[in-house]
């Protein structure tokens, strides 16, 4: 059986495939971004996957980065810090000494064969803020230097 579509219904349709590809392209390939960090380009990749969440792993020598690709509603540090330093652990089979960065990017210090691990990087001053519901339709803001 032959379909055949009304012309202006069929170039309506070309017109918006050829509009929203572009978009739908950029939004699944940023979905799932695992690119290199300054440092790591060129480094083997591994993907590892700890308690639910999913990491691609690179290692520069006693340095392990973790990026996260698995999607999690408002994730915070201090719960996929752990996780990211279990798998690199689990990889490596050194000792996550530190984890830095943020819930989708990190970076690990590894204590491998009783060398010192590397030091942790020197950190720019960052502000870190939580809103709240206050009351009626206002807001409070919570903020800390870190």
């Amino acid at each position: 059986m032959t379909v055949r579509l009304n012309p202006a219904v069929r170039k309506v349709s070309d017109t918006v495939t050829m509009r929203l590809f572009p978009l739908v392209s950029l939004i699944l390939g940023l979905a799932a971004c695992d690119a290199a960090g300054p440092g790591f380009s060129g480094a083997e990749k591994v993907i590892r996957e700890q308690d639910g969440a999913r990491f691609t792993l690179r290692r520069r020598g006693d340095l392990v980065e973790a990026i996260r690709t698995n999607p999690e509603v408002l994730p915070r540090f201090r719960s996929v810090a752990p996780k990211a330093g279990i798998a690199a652990q689990r990889w490596t089979g050194c000792r996550a000494a530190w984890v830095m960065g943020d819930p989708a990017m990190m970076v690990i210090g590894m204590d491998c064969a009783g060398r010192t691990p590397p030091k942790m990087p020197k950190r720019r001053h960052t502000m870190y803020c939580e809103l709240f519901a206050g009351a009626g339709h206002s807001f409070e803001m919570d903020c800390h230097k870190t």
